[in-house]
């Protein structure tokens, strides 16, 4: 049996015994079914992780922190997502694999054409909800490191806040092929319009940020797509993607 993984925002120290909140309680005993005395592994966001021991009560839990290990599953490149607010849930779906895919810095960004317009109240509580998307995604995948999920912001923003060594931006009918560089960069930013597409106005304001004009291939790629191709290619080209085929 697959012991469960959670994300604890508190000090990790072997013989420590941290409380559960209300929602951590819920979650490993309605949702998982866990009894008392069970393993548990924990993580701290840092890239520190640990086995744990619940101590189940009737209306409170904690858990007993065992030995406390540092274990990296970090991709060696840094990955920066600037995507367009999709609608439905279309982003929560883009930072949950996004997440899983090693990116290290999502920016949900305001476009001319996108469709959602957060702002105030309702920004702060979707800002929220992609946070803990990106925890559920670290938890499932084993990842030990949060990544940075930046609030929703507009494309000017974005780009002025955006500094890596290769900028792209992607679009289909103006955009050249990556060619392999010799050397890995050390980091990549990624911009991905939303259903509609970027205007050529916010094209041109990228290109004068910086921002390569990129093209993944002959086919008009989905919103929600065209991120986990590009996470894919550039995990693939760079990162820690590799075949290993079994004999």
């Amino acid at each position: 049996m697959r012991v469960p993984r959670i994300y604890l925002d508190a000090a990790l120290a072997e013989g420590a015994t941290l409380p559960l909140s209300a929602e951590r309680l819920n979650y490993l005993k309605n949702v998982l079914r866990l009894r008392d005395g069970q393993a548990v592994r924990v993580f701290d966001g840092q890239n520190l992780e640990a086995d744990a021991t619940l101590n189940l009560g009737k209306r409170e839990a904690s858990l007993v922190i065992g030995r406390v290990v540092m274990h990296s599953v970090e991709s060696p490149l840094q990955i920066h997502l600037l995507q367009a607010m999709g609608k439905g849930e279309k982003m929560d779906w883009v930072i949950q694999k996004a997440v899983e895919l090693g990116v290290t810095r999502i920016t949900p960004v305001a476009t001319e054409r996108s469709i959602v317009d957060l702002k105030g109240e309702r920004a702060d509580k979707r800002h929220a909800r992609f946070s803990d998307i990106a925890i559920g995604a670290c938890e499932q995948s084993g990842r030990n490191v949060l990544p940075r999920i930046d609030p929703i912001v507009s494309l000017n923003d974005a780009l002025a806040q955006t500094d890596a060594t290769l900028k792209w931006v992607l679009h289909p009918n103006r955009g050249h092929a990556a060619k392999p560089f010799v050397a890995r960069p050390e980091n990549v930013a990624i911009l991905i319009g939303p259903e509609g597409g970027l205007s050529g106005h916010e094209i041109e304001v990228a290109i004068a940020s910086g921002f390569m004009p990129l093209t993944l291939g002959p086919r008009v790629l989905r919103t929600e797509t065209a991120p986990i191709v590009a996470l894919s290619v550039l995990q693939m080209q760079w990162g820690d993607f590799s075949f290993e085929c079994a004999d």
